[in-house]
C-alpha cells in the first residue's frame, strides 16, 4: 500500500500486452477513507528498542489504542521522509534519539510538523546525560561521545514536548533542556502482560509454607551491580549487602536476572537463589512462579535513580506482594520503605512476622495496581490526549492527574 497526499491507495496489476487494458500508471486510484475520515485520529511512533522500554513506553500504549479503537497507530524503527507518509498525522512520537544522523531526521519531522500543525513529541524514560550517569552502569558508554549529548539536546528542545515517567525527570530534563513542556505519563503495566498474578490465597498459603524461611526476591538487570568492577563495588546493593550476607540462613534470598558480585561466593555455595534473567513476555509468568513472599527495591541515591520509575513497585503490586522499597522520591507511593541495610531487614521481619497485617499490605498491594493497568481508559487516553492536545489543554483531562 502507498500513500498519495493522505489518501492510501492499492497499487494495481501491470496490464497485459496487446489486452487493451490501460496501464496501471494511468488508473486512477479508488480513494480508501483515512483514519480520520472514519472518526479515528492517526498517531505515529519511532521507536528506539525493542526491549523494555520501547514497550513499556511506546509499543504496548500503541497496541493497546488500536485494539481498543482509541485511535490507528502506526510504530516503526525506519526513519521515512516521504512527506506524504505523514498526511492526516496527528502527532509523532520518537523514542530516545540520539545521535547526529537522528538529529537530522527529527529536523524533518519538525519542519513537517510546522507545516502540518501535527505534534512532535521526545520519549525518555532515562537519563541519557553522561555527567549523571553512574560509572557502575554497563550502558553508560553508549551516551559519553559529545555529540551524542549535543544532539539529544537539541532534539529535546525542539520537541512540541518531552515525556517522562516521574517529576523527579520532568524537572530534571526542563533544566537541562530548557523545554518547559515536559509531561509525567507513568509506566501503566498490560493485563496480557502481568495481569492474573494476584492470588491472595495463594499467597497466604505460600506465607505459611515458607514460615521457617520467608523467601525474598530481587529482580533486577546488571545495569544495577558493578559488574566490571569499575567502583569497587559500590553499585545500588552496596548498602545492603551486607546484612543480605548475615542473613541468608534466616531468609532463602532470590535473585532473577543478575547479582552483586560481592555476593557470587554464596550463590556459587547455594546460600543464594540465582535465576537468569527471562525474556520479556516471559517475565511476569516468571516472577509468579518463584512462588516468593516479599520483594525488596534497593537503590543508590542518585540523580540517575532519583528518575527513575516505580516499575519494581508496580511489579510487585500486579504479584499481590509486599515489596520494601528504598526510601526515595522514586518510589514514593511505596508504603514499605528503608534507607540502610539494617532497615531493610527490619522491614521485611515487620513485614513477615504478623499474618494479619501480611495479608492487609498483600490486599493493599492488589488495590494498588488496579489503578495502574494500561488497558483502563483513564490511563490509556493519558496517551490518546498526549498526541492530540497541547499543553495546558483543558482536554487533557487525565494527563492532568499527573501533571
Amino acid at each position: 500500500m502507498l500513500i498519495q497526499g493522505n489518501v492510501p491507495f492499492q497499487l494495481k496489476s501491470p496490464a497485459r500486452p496487446n489486452s487493451g487494458q490501460p496501464n496501471a500508471t494511468s488508473v486512477k486510484p479508488k480513494p480508501v477513507a483515512t483514519p480520520a475520515e472514519v472518526g479515528l485520529p492517526r498517531f505515529m511512533n519511532y521507536y528506539a528498542d525493542y526491549s523494555g522500554c520501547g514497550h513499556w513506553r511506546m509499543i504496548w500504549p500503541e497496541q493497546v489504542m488500536n485494539a481498543h479503537n482509541k485511535a490507528v497507530v502506526h510504530g516503526t524503527t525506519v526513519m521515512n521522509g516521504d512527506p506524504r507518509y505523514y498526511g492526516g498525522v496527528k502527532g509523532v512520537r520518537i523514542q530516545r534519539q540520539a545521535t547526529p544522523q537522528q538529529l537530522e531526521f527529527v529536523k524533518f519531522l519538525r519542519n513537517m510538523a510546522d507545516k502540518t500543525g501535527m505534534r512532535l513529541i521526545y520519549e525518555i524514560d532515562d537519563i541519557c546525560f553522561a555527567e549523571d550517569i553512574p560509572d557502575y552502569n554497563k550502558y553508560k558508554g553508549a551516551f559519553t561521545d559529545p555529540k551524542i549529548r549535543q544532539s539529544a539536546q537539541e532534539m529535546m528542545a525542539m520537541c512540541d514536548e518531552i515525556t517522562v515517567t516521574c517529576p523527579f525527570m520532568r524537572d530534571y530534563y526542563r533544566d537541562k533542556t530548557g523545554n518547559p513542556n515536559v509531561t509525567v505519563i507513568p509506566n501503566f503495566m498490560p493485563k496480557f502482560w502481568i495481569g492474573g498474578k494476584s492470588d491472595l490465597n495463594r499467597a497466604m498459603e505460600s506465607y505459611e509454607r515458607n514460615k521457617k524461611k520467608p523467601r525474598i526476591l530481587y529482580a533486577g538487570s546488571g545495569a544495577h551491580f558493578d559488574v566490571d568492577n569499575r567502583v569497587k563495588q559500590r553499585d545500588d546493593f552496596h548498602h545492603v549487602n551486607e546484612v543480605i550476607a548475615k542473613t541468608v540462613d534466616k531468609y532463602q534470598w532470590v535473585f532473577l536476572g543478575a547479582f552483586p558480585l560481592t555476593l557470587r561466593p554464596l550463590v556459587q555455595a547455594g546460600k543464594i537463589e540465582f535465576h537468569p534473567w527471562k525474556r520479556l513476555y516471559e517475565y511476569g509468568q516468571g516472577l509468579y512462579d518463584l512462588n516468593v513472599n516479599m520483594i525488596v527495591a534497593p537503590l543508590q541515591d542518585s540523580i540517575f535513580n532519583r528518575s527513575k520509575s516505580d516499575l519494581k513497585y508496580i511489579e510487585a503490586c500486579a504479584l499481590g506482594l509486599p515489596i520494601a522499597c528504598q526510601d526515595m522520591c522514586t518510589y514514593e507511593n511505596a508504603p514499605i520503605k528503608f534507607k540502610t541495610g539494617e532497615e531493610m531487614i527490619a522491614q521485611i521481619e515487620s513485614t513477615l512476622q504478623d499474618r494479619k497485617r501480611y495479608k492487609a499490605l498483600c490486599k493493599k498491594a492488589s488495590q494498588y495496581a488496579d489503578t495502574r493497568w494500561l488497558e483502563d481508559d483513564k490511563n490509556i487516553d493519558c496517551y490518546t490526549e498526549l498526541y492530540q492536545y497541547s499543553v495546558g489543554d483543558p482536554l487533557r483531562v487525565n494527563l492532568s492527574r499527573y501533571n
